[in-house]
């Protein structure tokens, strides 16, 4: 299956949840946009064939309208998602306060050249010196996205979510259509 980099204009509808403060406001999905680009480190849940879910740190970025990750095709969540497609892609402050950002959508493992050199592009920009370098974390994972050494999903977003927590608490949900 392949998938093309879509339009970053495609804004989902946006709403302000029930178990937000009185008086509180949704958070702008660009201001949620801006935080899922900048955020380096995200936790990918998916369900196995037995119905138990599987959650696993992972690099991610939000480019081209989607959430992208990349796998080994022997790790639990490739196997995983050839089952089951859905996943949820979390990040959050880890403190008490802060903002946590949800995006639950459909994988979908790429194949076009094309789009994996764009992502790949993507990751690169996106992780910087990480993935450039020789002596970054993630060295040549963009090499190995463009090669196909790894296998690199698409989520087409569903349904997103900004929880905002301090003073004034707001749920605020994405929708896209």
């Amino acid at each position: 299956m392949s998938a093309h980099p879509a339009d970053d204009s495609t804004a989902p509808q946006t709403s302000l949840g029930p178990f937000s403060s009185p008086g509180a406001t949704p958070t702008p999905w660009e201001a949620t946009e801006w935080a899922l680009r900048r955020i380096q480190k995200f936790q990918l849940c998916t369900v196995r064939r037995d119905g138990r879910p599987h959650l696993t740190p992972l690099l991610a970025i939000w480019s081209h309208g989607a959430m992208w990750f990349t796998t080994g095709d022997n790790e639990q969540k490739a196997k995983n998602l050839s089952a089951n497609p859905h996943c949820a892609l979390t990040a959050g402050t880890g403190t008490l306060t802060g903002m946590d950002y949800i995006i639950e959508g459909t994988a979908s493992l790429v194949t076009d050249q094309a789009t994996r050199e764009a992502v790949a592009t993507a990751f690169e920009q996106a992780y910087g010196w990480q993935l450039t370098r020789e002596d970054g974390t993630w060295y040549q994972l963009g090499d190995a996205v463009r090669t196909g050494n790894v296998q690199l999903y698409r989520v087409q977003p569903d349904k997103g979510f900004a929880f905002v927590t301090g003073s004034e608490s707001s749920q605020t949900r994405y929708r896209w259509s």
